[in-house]
């Protein structure tokens, strides 16, 4: 892992000593939010994709496939959907990619 240093940061006395009990380190608190947000933004493109899922019966794939095969047709519900199906299923890998990124 890199690290890129900041801006001296001061640790108040008190959570100095909290932290230093408790035996974690400041390192480990920051990516310890980082992979909470990470998880609730995995969580978020999760709902979205069970979501359509659901409303469609089929996966993103699937449906990508339906919505492309459409001759003489405008569905605008279905293409609005399909970019933000599509929209939640890129961000899902991005974010998964982002929790290995921070665990390793």
């Amino acid at each position: 892992m890199a690290f890129v240093t900041h801006e001296k940061l001061e640790i108040p006395t008190s959570l100095a000593n909290l932290y230093q009990e408790m035996a974690v380190s400041p390192i480990m608190l920051l990516k310890n939010y980082a992979l909470t947000h990470i998880y609730t933004m995995i969580q978020k493109y999760e709902v979205e994709n069970t979501y359509f899922e659901k409303k469609y019966g089929c996966t993103f794939q699937e449906f990508k496939t339906k919505v492309e095969r459409m001759e003489n047709e405008e569905n605008f519900e279905w293409e609005d959907d399909l970019m933000d199906w599509e929209f939640a299923v890129e961000n899902l890998v991005v974010w998964k990619h982002k929790v290995e990124e921070v665990e390793n």
